[in-house]
């Protein structure tokens, strides 16, 4: 009987938590607004920076840590492109971040040039004349 009644319990909290938490997701934009944008921008100048030739360990480090702290503060985005340009981002970073003396950053270098672009999260062109 206990057994029951448990699962009667998450089945309806399925039902009332469900429904609004997927409507929340279908809101969710597949591009960033302006102030986001110009944050992914920055993040992305950061990583460049970041990766620049004959930096200390130190300057790659605190140079992500600037950069993820931009990535933090952005709102979720829908899935697609953009949100797949971010996530790489995000992840490069990370890498970043974490970086020691000696490392070799030229595969992190290759991979960042083989992947999508963060301008798929530029803000569409307005259409006012």
């Amino acid at each position: 009987m206990h057994k029951r009644t448990l699962t009667a319990i998450a089945i309806a909290a399925v039902f009332v938590v469900g429904p609004p938490a997927l409507a929340a997701s279908a809101h969710r934009p597949s591009r960033p607004d302006k102030a986001d944008w110009h944050k992914i921008q920055t993040a992305a100048r950061l990583r460049g920076m970041a990766l620049a030739r004959h930096r200390t360990a130190r300057f790659r480090s605190f140079t992500a840590s600037l950069g993820l702290g931009q990535l933090a503060s952005i709102h979720p985005l829908a899935p697609g492109r953009c949100r797949t340009a971010v996530i790489d981002l995000f992840n490069n970073l990370l890498d970043l971040e974490n970086a020691f003396p000696g490392e070799n950053w030229n595969p992190l270098r290759r991979a960042v040039a083989k992947e999508p672009s963060i301008h798929a999260c530029a803000p569409r062109p307005s259409r006012h004349p």
